[in-house]
């Protein structure tokens, strides 16, 4: 569907598309509080350094960041941020920022091969968080 046709769109439609994406902010905004609440648990436990959760929350600050700076770019026709930069950020922990600044700035959302390797990104991460608090020992898990 072109620009010019979702303009034409039925209002029941477009109320629909407007809840449907509030709904999807809201439980990705719930999964990245998620994620720090976790975090929080885990260095109060002792099974991760501050340091470990002052990372994530850093780098998905920054990644956030980085989002609005390309959308801003994609809309003024600058120099981009590669999207394997985006790809990096998220891999090391930023994923949590990358995914709130996709919902809300709704940026990176049309482009299925960026969206599937963000989402390998993200396994990729907590896969080595999990090792991490495993002490890499996934047996104690």
């Amino acid at each position: 569907m072109t620009k010019r046709n979702k303009s034409r769109q039925h209002p029941s439609k477009k109320i629909r598309r407007q809840k449907s994406l509030q709904h999807q902010q809201k439980q990705q905004g719930l999964i990245a509080i998620g994620l720090y609440l976790v975090l929080v648990i885990l260095m109060f436990s002792g099974s991760i350094s501050p340091l470990v959760a002052g990372w994530y929350l850093a780098l998905g600050i920054l990644t956030y960041a980085i989002y609005a700076k390309d959308k801003k770019a994609a809309e003024q026709g600058r120099w981009r941020t590669p999207e394997m930069t985006l790809h990096l950020l998220s891999v090391l922990g930023g994923w949590a920022g990358a995914m709130l600044a996709q919902s809300r700035l709704r940026h990176k959302t049309q482009k299925p091969e960026f969206r599937m390797t963000y989402y390998l990104t993200v396994i990729i991460n907590l896969a080595g968080l999990f090792y991490l608090i495993s002490g890499g020992d996934f047996s104690q898990l």
